[in-house]
């Protein structure tokens, strides 16, 4: 299989990444003002749940898959009974996860009142196993997985302008975000036809896949649990409000760490065949680029979002949104931190085998978050959670770090990510102080922060990270040689 240009697939995910940014951007400021906090809440508390039944029906497959497919890429007899035999076990373990939800529903007070909720979301479940998109992800396809992306979101916003009206269709908000979410993983299943045989599969043969399988699984369900503990511990702790309240600061969280990671989720597959042939200089090589690109935009993109809180609540979901500045503050915060646990965490231990720290560390980041959320939610509701996840990002940063500084070496340029949080703070605050004496309209003056601070910020980065440097270069070349050409 010919290698995909990383460039290009850098790109490419960047593109379907800040539309990922820009088509929620036109239709959550209008879902979050028309459905309000409460029945925000309860959509976001539905989420919540299946998230924890998404790990029974998934179990580590889809981090597996990737690193898995991506070493017998290749060979595309081993690639296709690679496939049949992962989608075999991922369809039986979806059919376990339907019958625990059901006896769930119909066992659990808080579950069965919210049952109507729960139960629609619960189609994503059977979607998500066969949208396969760990394959694409192993396969770089990242043009078809980008242009699929583009044309659902888009078609789902403007089903969300056309029908939601009102507090009461909520639900009709939970069917499009189904839709927005995994209604294009038919597409998938049918687009990869061509790699799916079951014919082959022998049960007797399923068995090597398990051990991996439960060790990416122990690390994917600690990563669930953190993702959504928060969410349902309010849920159960506090009330609706706060729960819509927290969901909105980290569905903002979200975005960022999606465009945070854009380079490295790329690059997962190719430094998981760089690992699997021994290729430590090509590694070491894509890895400093991994580190600088997820740190560029790490050190950068929340301290402007910290500084302006306000003003972006303001205006993305409104003045009804305003509690949730300092839980917005927190966990962008939050976005930093996790750009260097995906280097090492992701980047380095899951590529290199080490999975089994990797999980461990995990576990012990469920233990203290549940503890340090007992703790906080109920003085603090949403800003202690967020509070929460801050401290737990923090100690799995410090475990990941521990476990890999063997390998990463010289690839990580600490001292100027340092740098450029510090510049990235001080100018961000300075351009605040500009622009609110001169008393613009929110929209205004966000974008003029927005062109101020990328001019400033952007070209710190180009001097501090070469890396970074070099690919922009290179870039803008290609793009003016097409043009000329």
């Amino acid at each position: 299989m010919k290698e995909k240009s990383i460039k290009a697939n850098v790109l490419l995910n960047i593109i379907r990444l800040v539309s990922s940014l820009l088509l929620p951007m036109i239709s959550y400021p209008y879902i979050s003002r028309v459905l309000g906090p409460v029945q925000l809440g309860k959509v976001d508390f539905s989420i919540s749940i299946i998230n924890y039944f998404a790990i029974i029906a998934g179990l580590g497959i889809p981090s597996y898959g990737i690193i898995c497919c991506s070493k017998v890429r290749n060979d595309k007899k081993k690639l296709k009974k690679t496939i049949a035999e992962l989608l075999t076990i991922n369809f039986a373990l979806t059919f376990v996860s339907y019958l625990v939800l059901f006896v769930m529903v119909a066992t659990i007070p808080t579950f069965h009142s919210k049952q109507k909720e729960i139960l629609l979301y619960s189609i994503s479940l059977l979607f998500t196993t066969l949208g396969i998109d760990w394959l694409y992800s192993a396969l770089e396809d990242f043009k078809y997985i980008t242009i699929r992306s583009i044309v659902f979101k888009a078609v789902s916003v403007a089903l969300m302008l056309l029908f939601v009206k009102s507090p009461d269709d909520y639900l009709i908000y939970e069917c499009i975000l189904i839709f927005s979410t995994v209604g294009s993983n038919v597409l998938n299943f049918i687009h990869a036809r061509q790699f799916v045989d079951f014919r082959g599969v022998k049960v007797s043969e399923l068995g090597k896949h398990f051990t991996p399988i439960l060790m990416f699984a122990a690390a994917s369900i600690a990563s669930t649990i953190n993702a959504n503990t928060d969410t349902a511990m309010l849920g159960f702790l506090k009330d609706d409000y706060e729960v819509g309240l927290y969901g909105f600061s980290v569905k903002f969280k979200n975005i960022l760490v999606s465009i945070n990671n854009a380079a490295l989720t790329v690059m997962v597959p190719r430094l998981s065949y760089y690992a699997g042939q021994h290729n430590k200089q090509q590694f070491d090589t894509l890895l400093k680029k991994a580190s600088d690109s997820v740190m560029a935009i790490a050190c950068g993109v929340p301290i402007l979002f910290c500084v302006f809180a306000n003003e972006t609540i303001v205006l993305i979901g409104g003045d009804s949104y305003l509690k949730a500045t300092w839980t917005m503050v927190v966990l962008n915060l939050c976005v930093i931190v996790l750009g260097a646990t995906w280097i090492m965490g992701v980047g380095v231990l899951q590529t290199c085998g080490r999975q089994n720290l990797y999980a461990k560390t995990m576990w012990i980041a469920v233990a203290i978050n549940i503890f340090v959320n007992i703790l906080l939610i109920p003085h603090f509701g949403a800003t202690g959670a967020a509070t929460a996840t801050l401290i737990t990002e923090i100690s799995n940063a410090v475990m990941f770090y521990h476990y890999s500084k063997d390998v990463l070496c010289d690839n990580i340029r600490w001292l100027s990510y340092g740098s450029l949080l510090v510049i990235a703070l001080i100018g961000a605050c300075a351009i605040k102080y500009a622009v609110e004496y001169f008393e613009l309209n929110v929209l205004i003056e966000l974008i003029i922060a927005a062109v101020c601070y990328g001019v400033l910020y952007g070209g710190a980065v180009l001097l501090l990270l070469p890396n970074v440097r070099s690919i922009t270069l290179q870039m803008l070349n290609a793009f003016f040689k097409k043009v000329k050409g």
